[in-house]
């Protein structure tokens, strides 16, 4: 598979279509911003100032926004949260694949043993959502014709 690519060939992933790229994260500054290959940045300069989102392997998304960084095509606002919460470190390997049509980056992360990082120091991904439940109420009220009428319980389920 070509790293990347200046026309419409393309993969696919889940039925559509994809632009990747990878990024060795060699030098402290991948923490605050991610520059994109130069012949990547080219296909994909109308997301100037544009937000995406970050997708990684458990699905959960981060926005982000792409910029101009001392002359490269950029992600920075938003980078930095994500390249925190999954604990980033110099030697990761990621896989970038780009959806045109989603503006979503689903984003690998390879440690330096060669294998695919699935644990996150930020509790990512090592147990289920949390769920905040809010209480079962269950009211009674009296009608004009003296019946009592029950409405039903209720509970709802927030995933945090």
């Amino acid at each position: 598979m070509k790293a990347c690519y200046d026309n419409d060939d393309g993969s696919l992933i889940y039925g559509k279509k994809i632009i990747s790229f990878f990024k060795v994260m060699i030098i402290e500054t991948f923490l605050q911003v991610l520059c994109f290959p130069p012949k990547f940045a080219r296909s994909v300069s109308y997301l100037t100032d544009r937000e995406i989102s970050l997708e990684d392997s458990y699905g959960r998304q981060w926005m982000a926004t792409v910029c101009n960084y001392n002359g490269s095509l950029a992600i920075r606002q938003g980078w930095d949260k994500f390249s925190g919460e999954h604990d980033l470190k110099v030697g990761d390997f990621l896989v970038f694949h780009y959806v045109p049509d989603d503006l979503n980056f689903i984003v690998q992360i390879f440690e330096t043993t060669g294998c695919e990082k699935i644990k996150f120091s930020c509790n990512i991904g090592k147990e289920k959502p949390k769920e905040k439940t809010y209480q079962e109420i269950t009211t009674i009220e009296e009608s004009q014709s003296g019946k009592l009428l029950v409405h039903k319980n209720f509970r709802v389920i927030l995933f945090l």
